[in-house]
């Protein structure tokens, strides 16, 4: 028997939903910040799963909120979640055909009227999109500039799958060993060209409770952020310099790649990343192979490196797949301003590097294509697995499309 009622669960995702919205807030956040104000419950896992989806989906169920109950507001589009998505997550079939038959009795259309309205913004492709993909505008507008609609619509169907990448950790275990510890518990599928990355497919409990995940012999990282490491392509010996290095997971991989052989220094600006930057380097096993510096990577004073690596600050508008949130605020407005930082971090790395890669979590082309284009330096795909970047071949972009990840530009340039 259920511990909470259908109209408790919908005013609870409601006011996630507000949170997310109004306040622009993570998922994570605005489910944490929820959670605190509400009642004791014994789990709040279905709580939560259904805040995801229904962050995730949010376009979609304004639009039909608006048709069947006369708003567009969180609690109605909270009940427009109930309507269309509670079925594929609930167990309690009976609770949600009771729930939703009172819902449908008080709209004021039907849910087939909602699909008719939605079919007629076709001659529209920006907003029919934005609608049944649930991305704000600005992002179906800025990939329809780039790419054709029909690649679109894939990018944007993909983009509302998670998928969870783990890094086996060759610090802890052998790639080998660290696949019969995951397998014990998971269905794992091998990278087919990165031999320590597996997909996770199914799991027997959360991922973060795996006792390859809890003893760090696997770590969870996007497939984004690995090839971001490749194409920096760190080998023995090689000095390198991160210049933006929290939490240090990009950085760590760098050092396992070259089997602790590097000469690394990572800095970050934040005294507290770089505080959880130790604590997370020790706890993978790679601290003593890294030198941490508390610095503003722009006014940075250091000896020349072989490689530079800068995964800038950015709006995150590529992380779509792993916080839905980022799909109502992509923080379009702000990649402006983030720019300017990018090319400053960008022109002090060119000034200390023979060679550096470049990369942001971010679909705009004024994080990645157009800073890396003002910057002075030669620039490249550095790998063939990327996709074209928008400008041609001064970079290459990840989609989720096409790799399963978070979308991505990354560049290699040389001064």
């Amino acid at each position: 028997m259920a511990k909470w009622t259908a109209e408790e669960l919908v005013s609870f995702v409601a006011k996630v939903l507000y949170e997310v919205v109004q306040n622009e807030l993570t998922l994570d956040y605005a489910f944490q910040k929820v959670k605190r104000r509400w009642r004791a419950l014994e789990s709040f896992k279905v709580f939560y799963d259904a805040s995801f989806d229904a962050v995730r989906h949010y376009y979609f169920l304004r639009f039909a909120a608006s048709k069947l109950f006369g708003s567009s507001g969180a609690k109605a589009a909270a009940k427009a979640w109930f309507l269309y998505r509670a079925d594929s997550l609930l167990y309690n079939k009976e609770l949600v055909a009771r729930y939703r038959k009172r819902l449908l009795k008080r709209a004021l259309a039907k849910p087939e009227d909602v699909e008719k309205a939605l079919e007629e913004l076709r001659g529209d492709p920006a907003r029919y999109l934005s609608v049944k993909y649930s991305y704000h505008p600005a992002i179906v507008e800025t990939l329809l500039r780039y790419l054709p609609l029909g690649e679109v619509e894939r990018l944007l169907e993909a983009g509302n799958t998670t998928w969870m990448w783990l890094r086996i950790n060759t610090f802890k275990v052998d790639v080998d060993k660290g696949l019969k510890l995951l397998e014990q518990e998971a269905e794992v599928e091998p990278h087919p060209h990165i031999p320590f990355m597996v997909l996770v497919k199914k799991a027997s409990k959360p991922i973060q409770y795996l006792s390859a995940v809890k003893t760090f012999a696997a770590i969870p990282q996007d497939l984004a952020s690995v090839y971001t490491v490749l194409a920096l392509d760190p080998r023995p010996g090689d000095s390198v310099l991160d210049l933006a290095a929290a939490p240090g997971m990009k950085i760590s991989l760098a050092t396992q790649i070259a089997e602790g052989k590097l000469k690394v220094v990572a800095a970050d600006v934040s005294r507290k990343r770089v505080a959880r930057m130790r604590h997370l380097l020790k706890a993978l096993g790679a601290y003593q192979y890294v030198d941490v510096v508390h610095a503003d990577s722009r006014k940075l004073a250091a000896r020349r490196f072989d490689k530079a690596l800068l995964d800038a600050p950015c709006t995150s508008s590529g992380a779509f797949t792993k916080d839905p949130g980022v799909k109502i605020y992509p923080r379009v407005e702000r990649a402006r301003q983030y720019s300017q930082l990018q090319l400053q971090l960008l022109t002090r790395a060119l000034q200390l590097a023979e060679e550096v890669v470049y990369a942001v979590c971010s679909i705009l082309p004024e994080e990645g294509e157009e800073v890396v284009s003002k910057a002075g330096a030669r620039a490249e795909k550095p790998l063939a697995e990327l996709a074209p970047s928008y400008w041609g071949d001064i970079g290459g972009r990840t989609f989720p499309h096409i790799h399963r990840s978070e979308a991505f530009f990354i560049s290699r340039l040389r001064p």
